[in-house]
């Protein structure tokens, strides 16, 4: 995305040492000095159904923030922007909240956007005011390199998103190749699933993540109903599903041609995939049809879409489960007696939102060493952010290759369970049904 998918950290004095060795600097609360303030920007989606995915997000931002306090005497803040007013993100919602942060010279960085489709929207126009973005959850590919999918109908090429022809964007997500093969392999090799009906939401994000996942699942021997020819595969059924209210006659179609699982790539909420898994129940068996998808559905407002039919899911995340990294629980800890565990509390990119907060800090610290101790300017952030050799993070060392992504390309791996133990990602709101983590991948950046 996203999505869905992504934990750990180390405690908060170590932290702030590792930060300042990575940035070369002391970039602490340790001055008592008061400088002015300078303000992170949050970009999300907030409101309606699709809070599950924004606030969580933002409370990994806004913990990041409420440690460090302050920058070699600057007071530290969050410019917080809701791209999803009505309830669902919307780009053009997202690129005017980019023009108020760029209004706004305090305003030094940016952690967001959630949304690919919002991505795309607002890279732009941050980037013709040289303002850093670092988004914790966007996964489309085209939004940083130019692969053969950016040239099909509808699609776009990173180049074109950069006006000034210098990049400003970053993300500590894995991209959406990799998240659909991962699933891919892992539906056909553990699962045991050999003909699957595969469904996007006709977003950005949604249609990357699907065609990834058909893609590598006809590479492996396995058959997209509808066909595998094509490339990306003609099986794969474009639906705009979140204005739908009955997916009756797609799951019918898709057991006619021999599906024994589903595949959606898009969000849940607000596109409503996993209320095609609680519609399955009248045709497909979901004790034993299996249904997938990214980091979209990753998610407590999934589980509350699919009601008593969650059972046999599994989802992908863009990022490393923190609960598996030695030295997280502090921070897990912390943030999670902060605001709580519900599905609006804590998700799976509260971590990842944390890390890229820490990654904007330590570039911002760069930044005003850089400038004597003054006031960085954006392009001087911008500078530092690209040339950083790594920041120490609760999902490792954080590091950005040419393009802006992160060298570490994670995938983790869930599966639905019965109950909420503590070791869930998420749950659903009645406790009745969890994401579990099941295993990572890692592909090279």
């Amino acid at each position: 995305m996203r999505g869905i998918p992504l934990r750990s950290m180390v405690v908060l004095t170590s932290m702030a040492a590792l930060v300042a060795v990575a940035c070369g600097n002391n970039n602490g609360n340790t001055s008592s000095s008061n400088k002015g303030t300078i303000k992170i920007g949050v970009e999300l989606p907030e409101s309606g159904g699709e809070a599950t995915n924004g606030l969580p997000t933002l409370n990994g931002v806004k913990y990041a923030v409420q440690q460090q306090g302050s920058i070699d005497g600057f007071k530290l803040e969050v410019a917080n922007k809701d791209d999803a007013p009505s309830g669902a993100h919307d780009p053009a919602v997202g690129a005017a909240n980019i023009r108020d942060l760029v209004a706004d010279s305090s305003v030094l960085g940016v952690i967001g956007p959630f949304n690919s489709s919002v991505a795309k929207a607002e890279i732009p126009v941050a980037n013709q005011a040289n303002l850093v973005m670092i988004s914790p959850a966007n996964t489309n590919d085209c939004l940083t390199v130019d692969v053969p999918k950016c040239s099909l109908p509808g699609g776009y090429h990173p180049q074109d998103l950069r006006p000034t022809g210098t990049n400003n964007y970053f993300r500590v997500a894995a991209r959406d190749n990799n998240q659909g093969a991962a699933m891919a392999d892992y539906l056909y090799d553990t699962v045991g699933v050999k003909t699957v009906g595969v469904v996007d939401d006709n977003e950005i994000y949604g249609v990357g993540i699907a065609d990834s996942f058909a893609a590598e699942f006809c590479k492996k021997g396995g058959t997209v109903a509808g066909g595998c020819s094509g490339n990306p595969p003609s099986g794969v059924e474009n639906s705009d599903t979140g204005t739908a209210s009955s997916f009756t006659a797609l799951i019918d179609k898709f057991k006619a041609e021999g599906a024994t699982a589903i595949y959606f790539g898009g969000t849940d909420p607000p596109n409503k995939g996993c209320v095609i898994r609680n519609q399955m129940k009248d045709t497909m068996d979901p004790a034993t049809n299996a249904f997938a998808g990214g980091d979209g559905i990753v998610e407590g407002g999934c589980l509350d879409n699919s009601k008593a039919q969650s059972v046999n899911m599994y989802g992908t995340v863009a990022a490393a489960d923190a609960d598996q990294i030695a030295g997280a629980q502090a921070t897990i800890s912390g943030i999670k007696s902060t605001y709580g565990t519900g599905n609006t509390a804590y998700g799976a990119y509260t971590i990842p939102a944390y890390a890229a907060t820490k990654a904007l800090i330590a570039a911002i610290g760069k930044a005003i060493t850089d400038n004597s101790g003054n006031m960085p300017s954006r392009k001087q952030v911008l500078t530092a952010l690209s040339n950083l050799s790594g920041v120490d993070t609760p999902l490792g060392t954080v590091k950005f290759d040419k393009n802006g992504d992160p060298v570490q390309q994670i995938i983790s791996i869930y599966k639905t369970e019965a109950g909420c133990p503590s070791t869930a990602l998420d749950c659903s709101t009645d406790k009745s049904f969890a994401w579990i983590f099941v295993k990572q991948v890692q592909f090279s950046s």
